[in-house]
């Protein structure tokens, strides 16, 4: 069998789409405003997207972006190390640390490549990295590549601080790292950063803290480790730029001589070009409107707390959370991918996640700024109307 054979063998895709389920891959026509999208020509409510701020067709950053591009032009054609360097990446990553409260921070090309060239540069031979089990897959990604240079990886149970502490107990090394996200992306839960802080002070090991989806929807915009009081104790921060910040690219925060090492060794650092001028002005404007709202509670968090004891109330499986993200559980592939494609016919756009990516089925809602009460009540009566549509084995509610 050639290489390719695994390809040509490979039906699921095909299998779905013959049953007219097919959800991914949407192509939608134009931007996201005030929660609304167009699919397939015709309007949908938005509830797919990780734009908490709403930001992403915001005056200011559009026109940011625009500026940028007049003045830069569309790409920095190079590493940063070499010639990919801007006034514009310094500038963030000064506004950045200060903001959140860290010595110095460091852009990279996505959130992606921000975990995948952190853990693999600072975790190899004779070091261990601890996962929590529901981890991001940059932040696994990157675990492969440091066992690949020797470090050795483990799972602890998750958001499960005693797990954790009884491995470190028994780690041969205290060279480790404590990989978590701060609002798992999935689930839509926040980690308990207060313990595992404190278990990761009392073995000597390093934490970080992927707040991808924290920062700007948590904690007055400054995300899950200042939610928690927590700022000053966590050693590593990483985020993502296409969730609240509106646009493209990641960061990692630290003191400011890990910074320097990352700099000048994490290789998707130094082999990716820099961050285009566009997505970095439209980062940093995004950044600048989080902080003008510093003092205002989420909507978006309001807004999902709002819908989630609507649908708890009406029969779903909702799991619970305090962020934006507001997962419905289901019983089956058919049932989650039947129920993405009737709320979609029906004006309403959610994500469908299947095994890998989570554990059993589940449809990830994530409410914006832009979901007003009256929009969630709109979407709410949609799915008490096709409730029994949409469950094929509807929970009974007292």
């Amino acid at each position: 069998m050639d290489l390719l054979e695994k390809c040509r063998a490979y039906a699921w895709a095909d299998e779905v789409r013959d049953a007219g389920l097919y959800p991914y891959y949407p192509a939608f026509q134009g931007a996201v405003e005030g929660g609304q999208a167009v699919l397939d020509g015709a309007e949908v409510c938005m509830l797919g997207s990780s734009n908490y701020r709403a930001l992403s067709s915001n005056l200011q950053v559009v026109g940011a972006a625009q500026d940028a591009i007049a003045l830069y032009g569309t790409s920095t054609t190079g590493s940063r190390l070499l010639n990919g360097n801007l006034d514009l990446h310094e500038e963030l990553e000064a506004d950045l640390a200060n903001y959140l409260g860290f010595e110095a921070a460091l852009l990279f090309s996505t959130g992606y490549t921000t975990n995948l060239g952190v853990v693999s540069c600072l975790a190899g031979r004779g070091d261990q990295v601890y996962l929590d089990e529901k981890a991001h897959a940059s932040l696994i990604d990157g675990a492969r590549l440091s066992a690949a240079a020797g470090a050795a990886v483990l799972q602890f149970r998750h958001n499960d601080p005693d797990d954790l502490a009884r491995q470190l107990a028994t780690a041969p090394t205290r060279s480790a790292l404590v990989a978590t996200e701060g609002v798992f992306s999935v689930e839509g839960d926040l980690a308990p950063v207060p313990e595992l802080v404190a278990v990761c002070e009392e073995y000597g090991a390093t934490l970080l803290v992927d707040d991808a989806h924290g920062v700007g929807a948590i904690g007055r915009g400054r995300g899950v480790i200042h939610h928690f009081g927590m700022g000053g104790r966590v050693p590593l921060m990483t985020l993502s730029f296409s969730t609240s910040l509106a646009s493209q690219g990641g960061a990692v925060l630290a003191d400011a001589r890990t910074i320097d090492y990352l700099r000048h060794t994490s290789r998707p650092q130094i082999f990716s070009s820099g961050l285009s001028p566009a997505d970095t002005a439209a980062a940093h404007a995004s950044l600048r409107e989080i902080r003008r709202r510093a003092d205002r509670a989420s909507d978006a968090v309001a807004a999902a707390e709002h819908l989630r004891a609507a649908l708890d109330a009406i029969g779903f499986d909702v799991a619970g959370s305090d962020s934006p993200v507001v997962p419905v559980r289901f019983s089956d592939q058919v049932a989650v991918l039947t129920a993405q494609r009737v709320l979609v016919d029906h004006g309403i756009h959610t994500s469908a996640l299947l095994p890998p990516a989570c554990q059993g089925y589940q449809l990830r809602i994530a409410c914006t700024a832009a979901h007003t009460p009256e929009v969630l009540d709109a979407v709410i009566g949609v799915f008490a109307a096709l409730r029994e549509d949409l469950l094929s084995n509807p929970r009974r509610v007292a």
